[in-house]
């Protein structure tokens, strides 16, 4: 029975004596909490045929507009400090594309443009990132919408209503937020 004393009594004085310090909630003063979300926006994919009319007319450009719903949190907003649009773009056709982004707000006022893309003919692995500091464009929280627009060049052959040859376009948002405490 001595033995169990003999080691409660040893727990006991390393418990007692082992090293410790205050608390300093100060610390947490200084803490800034640092986040990123990444969000898809659009995907489409086009096909020749989709820049006819349904009366056989050619069309230089399509757009595509989406809904963005992150900035209509407001607690959220305040705390943004930067947003990367990362797109992956397959360019199929046999003529360059040059594509146009803007950020419009609720009135479909644009807000922010990009500077307009050229993707080369059968270029099938071509990547954009736009980076975008807030405190450069505070405006930029307004957005509530996003248009892509895709405009053939002209490369004096018609387009082939028959081609299967295919545009696809994929976009994703990345949003880094910083909030202290």
């Amino acid at each position: 029975m001595k033995f169990p004393n003999y080691t409660s009594i040893l727990i006991c004085f390393f418990v007692l004596t082992s090293c410790y310090e205050s608390l300093d909630f100060k610390q947490l003063d200084n803490f800034v909490s640092k986040q990123d979300f990444t969000l898809a926006l659009n995907y489409f994919s086009l096909v020749p045929s989709q820049f006819f009319s349904s009366s056989g007319v050619p069309e230089s450009q399509i757009s595509d507009i989406t809904n963005i719903e992150i900035f209509q949190n407001e607690n959220l907003i305040i705390d943004i400090v930067k947003i990367d649009f990362n797109t992956a773009i397959k360019n199929g056709f046999d003529r360059d594309i040059t594509i146009t982004v803007e950020f419009l707000n609720n009135e479909n006022a644009v807000i922010y443009t990009f500077t307009p893309t050229s993707i080369a003919s059968k270029d099938l692995n071509y990547r954009y990132l736009e980076e975008i500091e807030i405190a450069s464009n505070p405006d930029i929280v307004n957005t509530s919408k996003v248009k892509i627009t895709v405009s053939l060049e002209n490369s004096g052959t018609p387009l082939n209503l028959n081609d299967i040859a295919k545009f696809e376009f994929k976009s994703s948002m990345t949003v880094y937020v910083e909030s202290s405490f």
